[in-house]
């Protein structure tokens, strides 16, 4: 997506030449995505054709013919350095003298047996095949970053050089608080109660059914759900979701929207309460919590599950509940909701801006790390 190619133009001003390869589609949960036209700010882009079903085995048509071509000094592989991009990137750097760089969102242990804990003797077979490539990748890797302390401690242990946290990096000329989006998106969708929002992809991992239940719990009180319009036949859990909205006569309360990636945080401006309600399985945990980040950038009060690195993103600047916990989540809101006080205080924001979750410190980190090698 165009706008998640910023962090690009940042380095770009920093004075790095640099050229993106950029799959030409992208297989989603929600169908195949084509990949959004280069924009005048945008550097040179090369689309290619993946090939692979998995971002571990994922390879590109024509990858080799471009770095030939380009001979680049870094290479920045935003994928994780357990894979088989990874392992051919690794060979060409060391061949072309370059360096190559990956970004992980890994938060789980890689050794056998944690994946045999954690998966069953099923997936024996793929965590062998993680040990192998780590055994080859870790000595062809130059620098990792890692977007949670998950990961950083994880691949330290695995015995990776340079490896750094860092955050994905809200973009402040996007989101921040604004009451004239706030207004305006009110005012178009007839909103004069308490907005509880959720923003992000509608999979079970992300608990929106909990978060249905739970305002089931607070039919008693007015507020109104905003959520963004899906399709109900896309996959079974959209139908569940929807049987659920039925089942609880919640329909009523609920605003379906739409809005494209640049229309977010005009959103989010206009909810009250975000609500980042994930849940941990045997194969996932929250990774980081780019929706929470962006919300408290937007002087949102967060209420999240206490998944994965969401408690360490968001640390005292919102409200965690332990995953899973429907009465505990409907409590909160409860108390919020009666409240009826949505704006952070100027001590609340100044402590998130001191966390520095921007674009700005995504860079940083990126170009003293890179300036080390060039």
């Amino acid at each position: 997506m165009a706008i998640n190619r910023n962090i690009y133009h940042l380095l770009s001003n920093e004075g790095f030449s640099i050229e993106l390869v950029v799959p030409k589609t992208l297989n989603f949960p929600s169908g195949i995505k084509n990949a959004e036209e280069r924009t005048e700010l945008d550097p040179q882009i090369h689309y290619l054709k993946l090939k692979g079903n998995n971002p571990r085995s994922y390879l590109y048509n024509g990858l080799k013919e471009v770095l030939n071509q380009k001979k680049p000094k870094i290479v920045l592989l935003d994928n994780d350095p357990v894979s088989l991009l990874a392992f051919f990137l690794g060979k060409w750097c060391k061949k072309n003298n370059s360096f190559l760089f990956c970004i992980s969102n890994e938060n789980f242990p890689l050794d056998v047996s944690s994946t045999f804990k954690r998966r069953g003797i099923v997936n024996l077979p793929s965590a062998i095949i993680k040990r192998i490539i780590i055994n080859k990748t870790k000595n062809l890797v130059d620098g990792l970053f890692c977007i949670n302390s998950s990961g950083k401690e994880i691949f330290i242990k695995e015995g990776f050089k340079n490896v750094i946290q860092i955050p994905l990096g809200f973009d402040p000329n996007y989101f921040y608080p604004d009451s004239n989006k706030r207004l305006k998106i009110r005012t178009r969708l007839g909103i004069n109660k308490t907005v509880i929002a959720y923003f992000g992809r509608i999979v079970e991992e992300k608990g929106v059914q909990l978060l249905i239940e739970a305002l089931y719990g607070l039919n008693d009180l007015e507020w109104i759900f905003m959520i963004d319009k899906f399709d109900e036949y896309s996959s079974n859990f959209n139908k569940k979701i929807f049987n659920l909205i039925n089942k609880y006569n919640l329909n009523e309360k609920i605003i379906f929207v739409d809005p494209n990636h640049y229309e977010i945080a005009s959103y989010m401006n206009a909810a009250d309460i975000i609500v980042s309600p994930s849940i941990s399985s045997n194969k996932w945990k929250e990774q980081y919590g780019r929706v929470p980040a962006e919300a408290m950038a937007c002087g949102k009060i967060v209420v999240a599950s206490d998944s994965g690195f969401l408690p360490e993103l968001i640390k005292n600047n919102g409200y965690i509940f332990i995953e899973g916990n429907v009465i505990a989540l409907q409590n909160i809101l409860r108390n919020l909701i009666l409240e009826n006080n949505f704006s952070l205080n100027a001590k609340v924001i100044s402590n998130f801006a001191k966390m520095n979750l921007s674009l700005v410190k995504q860079k940083t980190v990126m170009v003293n790390k890179f300036n080390q090698f060039i």
